[in-house]
């Protein structure tokens, strides 16, 4: 018994049989089902004087719930006898105007109708050719060659596709592809709602843009999921990075919304510079953190749904913290951080050493209470030198502008001598004791509330309108008004190499702004406090005031010894100086002529210090400073 299309098949051949020129022939078939594909309205063309060559035009093609409409194709060496169709040399091309612009792509087909046998092939394919059938290529400005080969038989299938010097971009930027090179292997199984597949990626060669994320090659990739008419579900993809470690990857694909609905992460002990640097600092920066540099070992976990991230998990083994200028760096860090939205937890930090500045902190642990807006440590004291830092509150806090965050507390009991050799400062007597009332770091900005009040030098300095532009960057602007009140001179003059003073001095620094921690401006006093306590100043004391306030060498007191001088009495000193535009203006106790006294005397003999030299240029000054400091004023006056 034939079969009805077996039928044709034989009136067919007949009609080749016959003598003479035969005319064009032509098979129509509805449709062709089969696992792998289906194909309607299939039309075969071909003529007795062109033997192995025909023309085949599909309707429409749908493979992998992709489907393709209106494709020409045309065979060389076609064979087709109703139950095997060969076309081992062709080429393929969308039949419309779009379709006709493009050169045609060459492929070799496959298909016999006893086992569901199908096998189609591109070989050493321009990407961009590709635009006219794959509709997601569009806009993309593709670039490189692809293979692609496809074989599918009894309800399962195999995918080859290898890529070669590919490049693309997308309209708005965020997504792009440079020098790729990557080979695709994927197996499938017909279910009853689509396909479940697996598949490996190797990526040896080129880059890839998916912002905020930017990735080298040298990966490999594994996958195992499902895809239906809806979803795309990649239920485990395993990523491999040499000397990073691997992550593990879920993810569920609106294909009609094309968005992400869900997914996942979960990582192995990753190198957590390299870990921090590649897939977590990107998203941070997103988040409107700044850079971090790291080291030391990392676990991750993450999950998200619904546009927005629902648990979080972080693990740190003997991790190294710092801020991108350096100044801020935690060592010896171990933490355990979990975090899931709309559910209080707590975080557990410890720390073995680490530094603010020059300042070195000691080995302290912590809780941190989370919340979904806010992370908050309380009531922690950090060991410093032979005193403590005290945080009475800190909060890193989510607002709708960015994150932001607060701080509360102070310094306690730390030895100035020792604080002054560890900043390498000069040797500095008493003890420092600093309380922070509120800082708030916002927008890249720190700012102070209230004021900072500072003991130390047997009296009390007052930190007023504290506020830190671009506070993380190298070129943060420092502004800032300080008052000091009832200073022991004598603490103070020998910390800086000034002769002996005895006294109590007060001090304003008003409007203080710095760039990159060098000033820009500001208007400064310093002058003996009122009240009743000994007076007296030093040879050496003047000569180093002096020296501050002129630029020319020798004088009377070159000709007084230090030694067996008991020194001066003095009534008043006062020196003020204004900074603007590199030029430092100098003020006294007065005015006398073109001069500025800087200090009256008392007693006998009564000395009185005039400078005659009110503008002078701050580097300069700076230079006379440093001087000063290293006990080697080089300029006197009488």
């Amino acid at each position: 018994m034939f079969s009805p299309l077996n039928r044709v098949l034989l009136l067919l051949l007949c009609l080749l049989a016959l003598p003479g020129r035969a005319a064009q022939l032509s098979l129509t078939l509805d449709a062709i089902r089969h696992e792998a594909f289906e194909a309607d309205r299939v039309q075969i063309t071909f003529d007795a004087d062109r033997r192995g060559e025909a023309d085949i035009r599909l309707g429409r093609l749908r493979v992998a719930g992709v489907e393709y409409k209106e494709l020409r194709l045309h065979c060389s060496g076609f064979h087709f006898d109703g139950r095997r169709l060969d076309c081992p040399t062709g080429t393929l091309r969308r039949d419309d105007e779009r379709g006709r612009d493009r050169p045609p792509l060459p492929f070799s087909l496959a298909y016999r109708s006893a086992d569901k046998y199908f096998e189609f092939a591109l070989r050493d394919a321009e990407v961009v050719d590709l635009s006219p059938l794959v509709k997601r290529l569009r806009g993309w400005k593709p670039e490189g060659r692809v293979d692609f080969r496809i074989v599918a038989q009894g309800g399962k299938a195999n995918l080859h596709l290898g890529l070669r010097g590919i490049a693309f971009a997308s309209k708005d930027g965020a997504m792009a592809g440079r020098d790729i090179a990557l080979t695709l292997d994927a197996e499938a199984r017909k279910t009853r709602e689509g396909w479940d597949w697996q598949a490996s990626v190797d990526w040896p060669q080129g880059e890839l843009t998916r912002k905020p994320w930017q990735r080298a090659a040298g990966m490999r990739m594994s996958a195992q999921g499902a895809l239906s008419e809806d979803w795309l579900d990649v239920r485990q993809l395993r990523v491999e990075e040499a000397g990073v470690g691997a992550v593990t990857v879920s993810l569920r694909w609106d294909r009609q919304r094309d968005e992400a609905a869900a997914g996942g992460l979960v990582t192995e002990q990753l190198d957590l510079a390299t870990a921090m640097r590649n897939w977590v600092q990107p998203w941070l920066a997103e988040l409107g953190f700044p850079a971090w540099r790291t080291s030391g070992k990392a676990r991750f976990a993450a999950e998200w749904g619904d546009g927005r991230l629902r648990r979080f998990h972080a693990g740190l083994e003997d991790a190294t913290l710092a801020d991108a200028t350096g100044y801020i760096e935690l060592r010896g860090m171990h933490a355990d951080i979990p975090w899931q939205d709309g559910v209080p937890g707590t975080a557990e930090f410890g720390i073995a050493a680490g530094r603010f500045g020059e300042l070195p902190l000691g080995a302290f642990t912590f809780p941190m209470h989370i919340d979904d807006r806010a992370a908050t440590i309380r009531g922690l004291t950090a060991p410093l030198l032979d005193g403590s830092v005290v945080i009475e509150e800190l909060a890193l806090i989510r607002a709708a502008s960015g994150w932001q965050a607060e701080f509360s507390g102070g310094i306690d009991g730390v030895s100035m001598p020792r604080l002054s050799r560890t900043l390498g400062l000069p040797l500095m007597a008493g003890s420092l004791t600093a309380r922070i009332p509120r800082i708030a770091f916002a927008d890249g900005n720190l700012s102070l509330d209230g004021a900072l009040a500072i003991q130390v030098f047997d009296g009390g300095i007052t930190v007023h309108r504290l506020r830190v532009i671009d506070a993380l960057s190298a070129q943060r602007r420092l502004l800032v008004d300080v008052t000091a009140r009832n200073l022991d001179l004598g603490m103070l003059t020998q910390t800086f190499s000034f002769g002996s003073i005895a006294g109590r001095f007060d001090a304003d620094l008003n409007e203080l702004e710095m760039t990159g921690w060098q000033p820009r401006r500001f208007a400064a006093r310093i002058a003996s406090s009122p009240g009743d306590y000994p007076r007296y100043v030093s040879v050496g004391a003047l000569r180093d005031i002096v020296a501050l306030g002129e630029n020319k060498p020798g004088g009377a007191l070159d000709k007084v010894p230090e030694r067996g001088f008991g020194g001066f009495g003095y009534a008043r000193i006062a020196i003020g100086a204004t900074l603007q535009n590199g030029v430092c203006l100098l003020d006294g106790v007065s005015r006398e002529g073109e001069g500025v006294v800087l200090m009256e005397g008392s007693g006998l003999p009564a000395v009185r210090i005039i400078g005659y030299n009110p503008r002078i240029d701050w580097e300069a000054l700076v230079a006379r400073i440093r001087e000063v400091r290293a006990g080697k004023p080089g300029v006197v006056i009488e």
